[in-house]
């Protein structure tokens, strides 16, 4: 399925859109869309893709996404079910003017940092997941009611993290489907030593032009980016299980335990022992 620029129905009589999606309709490859998004994870684990941010998501978590922030829940092969509560509603949806009110001014913050991607904390998160729940059963202005207070606890919440640079938007089709590709590929084949040439090849581009368009696109190198994809597995593989970490430095596609140490580093501020302490107690 190629990624696109995804149009949303508006169901009659309402000014936005709000439903539960289980797999195989939980995931659309990377996309965008002028509305806001709110999505709550419900079934599954996998990872997320926004703007230039790569992290891994689980049960229970809950992002805000800016409109045009480019965007992909990739759930793991080995999960059976992907699920999510998404809420899509676009700026104007109270009415154009309606935002510039002194009462709306937290929540039209709350907006201007939604474009970068917010990713909010387990109590905001079980909080918003009750009233998503409510919403879905709601009709008529009831239904207007649940989203403004949902609104209004993300305004308030100070548990957020920012999760993508704020130059990143999305583009065209035709630049959606070629990103679609390297992230397939890269996801396919982190294990094992990805070359420049190959990848250049999949984006039917020369390398250097290759490496020019993807920190243009991404704001980052094309190696940190499959390193990040290397440290997020490797985090999995600390977590869940007994294997050495020599093991992992391996089964995660790193040539050498001092590339591994130094790279995890980077993206995790541990070391791999650290990390895996800090995550079992």
């Amino acid at each position: 399925m190629k990624s696109h620029i995804q149009k949303l129905p508006l169901p009659e009589q309402s000014s936005f859109v709000a439903d539960r999606y289980i797999t195989p309709y939980f995931e659309t490859p990377w996309h965008y869309h002028p509305e806001y998004e709110l999505v709550l994870i419900i079934h599954g684990k996998g990872r997320r893709f926004v703007g230039d941010h790569v992290s891994d998501y689980c049960e229970g978590e809950l992002d805000l996404l800016g409109p045009s922030l480019p965007h992909w829940y990739r759930k793991d092969e080995g999960e059976k079910q992907g699920g999510s509560l998404v809420i899509h509603f676009r700026e104007e949806f109270l009415g154009k003017d309606f935002l510039q009110i002194p009462e709306m001014q937290k929540i039209l913050l709350l907006f201007e940092k939604s474009k970068m991607g917010l990713h909010f904390g387990a109590k905001t998160a079980a909080n918003v997941a009750a009233k998503m729940e409510t919403l879905l059963s709601c009709t008529g202005i009831d239904r207007l009611m649940c989203l403004l207070a949902i609104l209004k606890e993300l305004s308030e919440s100070t548990e957020y993290s920012m999760l993508s640079s704020p130059e990143v938007i999305g583009r065209s089709n035709r630049e959606n489907d070629r990103l679609q590709k390297i992230f397939d590929y890269v996801l396919a084949n982190f294990k094992q030593e990805i070359q420049l040439q190959e990848i250049a090849r999949i984006a039917m581009m020369s390398p250097s032009s290759f490496s020019r368009y993807f920190k243009n696109r991404t704001k980052k190198n094309f190696s940190h980016f499959v390193n990040q994809i290397r440290v997020s597995h490797a985090c999995r593989q600390l977590i869940k299980g007994n294997f050495s970490i020599s093991y992992v430095c391996q089964e995660s596609g790193f040539n050498n335990m001092t590339n591994f140490n130094k790279q995890f580093r980077k993206v995790v501020k541990l070391s791999p022992s650290q990390f895996r302490q800090k995550h079992r107690v």
